[in-house]
């Protein structure tokens, strides 16, 4: 840690002495030719003396600049107060520095060549408009630095809270998700128990093993497809041992697709409000179909059924329901998909065969989320 910091030191030091040093030769480059026309020429080796030694005092006085500026910002309120505290410090600085320069090089206008107040006066007011533009150029680039510090930090305080909000929402959802699907999983097996007592001890096991990657995937927002199926089989047959033979599930999900990357839990619920809307409403056997297909680098989830369907299906239904799916896209939407998820209801025609056109019903959940594999 110590040694990040004093690179860090290095590393704002050598930024100062290059920045500082670039001024003093582009002003040695000047003083040059500009004196070159006048009856004393300077030579290249007195300008660079003249012009660095000027620029590096600037530097050395630089951090205490620096240090002086965000104490007096000159923001709402006090900024007359904190402006007339900058002109003192000009006033002070600008001739300090001036008289450091005539000490340390002795140049022709030195005030110490023939001390005195007029002469002493004359050699800071030469330079006084420049000194002035010095100190205003440094105090700016402080505060530009302030404020995008500043912003950085706003930023990065806006990511945290929008993944606290993300993983509130997450959290939020399945505790609404668990209570539920355990309620209706645990009055299936009290009935079982009497009935079916081997099929009671595998959906308890199955059930098990659902809670358990449940809890293993509770902190994780995205896994593999092939994992998402993996939790919606052990549902589906926790699910069959309620409906029976009246359940039936077809995927279509290309191997190609199943290491992309989905939401956590995104297809158990669309699927649990098939079965307790669609299905779950129909005497006769029902079947759900799960589909996968890439379009366009977005991967595109489909679960239809062939149940009783709705008539409308943006209407609010009076029974209770889990959180919508949008729900979950829309937090994880803001910090990975950016918007590029969605998700559809609609009538589809999916139906057994043998039903007649005026009877086919059923449901359809499209989601569409951008085309991730894992690396």
């Amino acid at each position: 840690m110590s040694s990040r910091l004093n690179r860090a030191a290095l590393l704002k030091v050598g930024v100062l002495v290059g920045l500082w040093t670039a001024y003093g030769f582009l002003c040695a480059w000047q003083a040059h030719y500009w004196y070159a026309l006048s009856a004393r020429p300077m030579s290249w080796g007195e300008a660079f003396r003249y012009e660095l030694t000027y620029a590096y005092l600037w530097g050395a006085f630089t951090p205490l600049i620096r240090w002086f500026a965000p104490r007096y910002r000159l923001e709402r309120n006090v900024w007359p107060r904190h402006l007339a505290a900058h002109v003192a410090a000009i006033l002070v600085l600008v001739p300090v520095i001036k008289l450091l320069f005539d000490a340390i090089t002795m140049p022709p206008t030195s005030a110490f060549n023939e001390p005195a107040w007029q002469r002493l006066f004359r050699s800071v007011e030469s330079t006084f408009d420049t000194g002035t533009l010095l100190y205003v150029v440094v105090v700016l680039v402080e505060y530009a630095l302030q404020y995008y510090k500043s912003y950085q930090a706003g930023l990065i305080k806006a990511s945290q809270l929008q993944t606290q909000l993300i993983q509130a929402q997450l959290q939020a959802l399945k505790m609404q998700l668990h209570p539920h699907f355990l309620f209706n999983t645990l009055h299936t097996i009290s009935a079982l128990v009497h009935e079916d007592p081997e099929l009671a001890e595998r959906t308890i096991t199955r059930l098990g093993e659902l809670l358990r990657l449940f809890l293993a995937n509770s902190s994780i927002h995205e896994v593999p497809l092939s994992e998402e199926l993996h939790i919606l089989d052990l549902y589906l047959e926790i699910e069959r041992a309620r409906f029976e033979d009246r359940l039936q599930v077809h995927y279509d999900v290309p191997v190609a697709l199943r290491e992309a990357m989905v939401p956590n839990l995104v297809l158990q619920p669309l699927v649990e409000n098939s079965i307790r809307h669609g299905l779950g409403k129909k005497a006769e056997p029902g079947m759900i179909s799960i589909a996968a297909e890439r379009f366009e680098g977005t991967l595109v989830l489909r679960i239809s059924d062939n149940g009783v369907g709705l008539k409308d299906p943006l209407a609010k239904s009076e029974s209770p329901r889990i959180a919508p799916p949008q729900a979950r896209l829309s937090g994880h939407g803001a910090n990975h998909y950016a918007g590029q998820a969605g998700i559809s209801l609609w009538r589809s025609t999916f139906a057994r065969a043998e039903e007649s056109a005026d009877r086919r019903r059923g449901g359809s959940d499209h989601h569409a989320l951008p085309h991730a594999f894992r690396t």
